[in-house]
């Protein structure tokens, strides 16, 4: 229906009342409703809402009821922006759905002098505004839902964003068939209803490449300018050197096909908003997927570990190269602090491997060493001995992901869980390790920080993941 009204808000409802012809009536309508109002002062406005509205109709008067509409309905978005971003500017979430009933109408609210182009839609960017040819495009039989990702450094996308909804639900969403490249791409965000929680739980990608070193996957929480988590995924689930062996997995993570195919499980906790990005910054490459999961109001557990809403995932990264006999610090958190010790992916290059010797270690605030120990040398701590004779394995608290020993060297990575045997502290944690280690004049390792050098340690390269819940 078209017609002029007069709108009421409270920020909550919006009322609106039109002389009509009508008999008793109530009904619930779904609709996008594009009209011309007249308020006082002799101000037009134009605008075009998609919502859910209810008609109530006493033979006189019909009143419309739109629910929790404050705030929601469709935006323009800045030159290069995706739809996740410019609702999530707005304190809201993109909804795909974007209809246009094939009428430029669909632009008229942003107050455009733009040309109109009777274009069909083609592009996950349209409809669209390019400002530089004053051209408004892509609002011809657009299709049932568009990719809330999808972006042109150009162009102005129009998007439908709708306030957070309250309540327990599964959140996420899927990326097929685009591409990734040096620009960060928004995959996915998300803003919760006030006083709900949320936990990121499942993330898949692939691209058909075959160095997946070079990608980059962030989590923005609760609003953070930088994101506190940034990954490689394939070193996030468990394997250096852009090792391609599959397919293997645990519950936890693993890898389903040669190029790529990452499944990431981990519970990234979260009280206002998330946003999840991709980056590849050496090359274009198509044919990216990409699928995120999620929940709001469930349970932080892992293992037999329940945690407080409150919780944060913590990685820190390691990235550098030691000398023998250095002491590697894996994770540092600040006392006062409690938490939760929860995982480890270890990555070495060495000319040896003398540096499995050393041993890992943590303290809490007023320990000294020796600490606790967590093992007597590094293949122990990932639950294999005599330097990993077995070769590679996959088991559901460890794994040998990458063994490689040539003449010239050796490298390997490793992966560690302490569901089973959770790792708990309630005063801080740093948590250590040694690139070789010594032993004592009776012959026992790990207890002494001077000594007999076991074998001959050499410089080695580390990279580390070490996930930390924490909470205060």
């Amino acid at each position: 229906i078209l017609f002029t009204v007069i709108v009421a808000s409270n920020g909550n409802q919006v009322e609106a009342v039109v002389s009509t012809q009508s008999t008793g009536t109530s009904s619930k309508i779904n609709t996008t409703y594009c009209t011309e109002m007249i308020v006082p002062h002799c101000l037009l406005l134009t605008f075009c809402i998609l919502f859910t509205f209810i008609v109530e109709s006493n033979g006189n008067q019909v009143k419309i009821t739109v629910p929790n509409a404050a705030g929601a309905g469709l935006y323009l978005g800045e030159k290069g922006q995706s739809c996740f971003q410019t609702c999530y500017q707005q304190g809201l979430n993109c909804n795909p759905v974007i209809q246009t009933k094939n009428s430029p109408l669909v632009f008229s609210q942003f107050k455009l002098s733009c040309d109109y182009v009777a274009s069909n839609w083609s592009s996950s960017f349209e409809p669209g505004y390019n400002p530089s040819s004053n051209m408004c495009f892509g609002y011809m039989n657009v299709p049932a839902a568009i990719t809330c990702s999808g972006a042109n450094p150009k162009i102005q996308r129009v998007c439908n964003c709708q306030a957070p909804v309250k309540g327990t639900t599964t959140l996420g969403t899927g990326l097929s068939n685009s591409y990734v490249d040096g620009t960060e791409q928004w995959i996915f965000s998300q803003v919760l209803a006030s006083g709900d929680t949320g936990v990121m739980s499942h993330l898949w990608v692939t691209y058909p490449a075959s160095d997946d070193a070079t990608m980059v996957i962030r989590y923005y929480v609760d609003g953070e300018k930088e994101a506190s988590i940034q990954f490689d995924p394939s070193l996030a689930c468990g394997v250096g050197f852009s090792d391609d062996y599959a397919p293997w997995g645990t519950k936890w993570f693993g890898k389903g096909a040669v190029f790529g195919s990452w499944f990431f499980n981990f519970k990234i906790p979260f009280t206002t908003s998330i946003v999840v990005t991709a980056q590849l910054p050496s090359i274009h490459q198509n044919g990216f997927y990409m699928i995120v999961r999620g929940s709001t109001n469930t349970p932080l557990i892992v293992g037999d570990v329940t945690m407080p809403s409150n919780a944060r995932l913590n990685l820190f990264v390691v990235d550098a190269v030691f000398k023998p006999l250095d002491w590697i610090t894996l994770a540092n958190v600040s006392e006062d602090t409690q938490g939760y010790y929860f995982q480890i992916t270890l990555s070495v290059q060495s000319r040896n491997l003398n540096f499995l010797e050393g041993c890992f270690r943590y303290y809490t605030a007023g320990q000294t060493f020796p600490g606790t120990l967590l093992s007597t040398g590094a293949e122990d701590y990932f639950d294999s001995g005599w330097y990993f004779d077995a070769g590679v394995y996959h088991l559901p608290v460890s794994g040998l992901t990458h063994f490689n020993q040539t003449k010239e060297g050796v490298s390997m990575s490793a992966y560690r869980f302490h569901e089973m045997d959770p790792v708990l502290f309630n005063d801080g944690l740093q948590f250590v390790w040694r690139n070789g280690d010594v032993y004592d004049a009776s012959g026992i390792k790990c207890l002494s920080q001077e000594g007999n050098v076991v074998g001959d340690p050499q410089d080695s390269r580390v990279q580390a993941y070490t996930w930390v819940y924490t909470w205060n």
